[in-house]
């Protein structure tokens, strides 16, 4: 990596000596095998623990009647936030109340508690860039509406 090309302020920020240093979280084990926890921008903190969108996302994954799913943190006031998962559903005519308990269901069965999105939000489309990587800080603002919260 020399740099982005004619933003040499940029580069400098990313730049340590001859390294890029990008914002990707992984752990390499001692067998050497490297795994990815997402971007350490986009890590959220629930109950006290660091979480990854992508694992919470990766769990949610295959859920019936979601398409998408992208999660990050919602602030709920008074300095409170909880995961929020938002959902592309499959169907535009399905019931809405039904997917959000398969959507919790599904997070019950594969996340520790402090993991589980707390509300669900279901969406027409992710916020995307022009490459087509999902916008989590766009999240919120993209769903006006509010979800059920799963622990009410």
């Amino acid at each position: 990596m020399l740099g982005y090309w004619r933003r040499s302020e940029e580069s400098a920020e990313v730049m340590r000596g001859e390294w890029f240093v990008t914002s990707d979280l992984a752990e390499l084990d001692e067998d050497g095998y490297l795994t990815y926890h997402g971007r350490s921008d986009d890590v959220m903190n629930a109950m006290g623990y660091r979480v990854s969108p992508v694992e919470v996302e990766d769990a949610l994954a295959g859920t019936l009647g979601v398409a998408e799913v992208a999660v990050t943190s919602l602030d709920v006031g008074d300095g409170a936030s909880v995961i929020c998962a938002w959902v592309v559903p499959t169907d535009a005519t399905a019931d809405p109340e039904v997917l959000r308990d398969e959507v919790i269901e599904r997070a019950m069965e594969r996340l520790a508690p402090y993991k589980r999105p707390r509300e669900v939000r279901l969406v027409d489309a992710l916020p995307r860039t022009a490459n087509g990587k999902v916008v989590r800080r766009d999240l919120p603002e993209s769903s006006p509406g509010g979800g059920e919260r799963a622990d009410e």
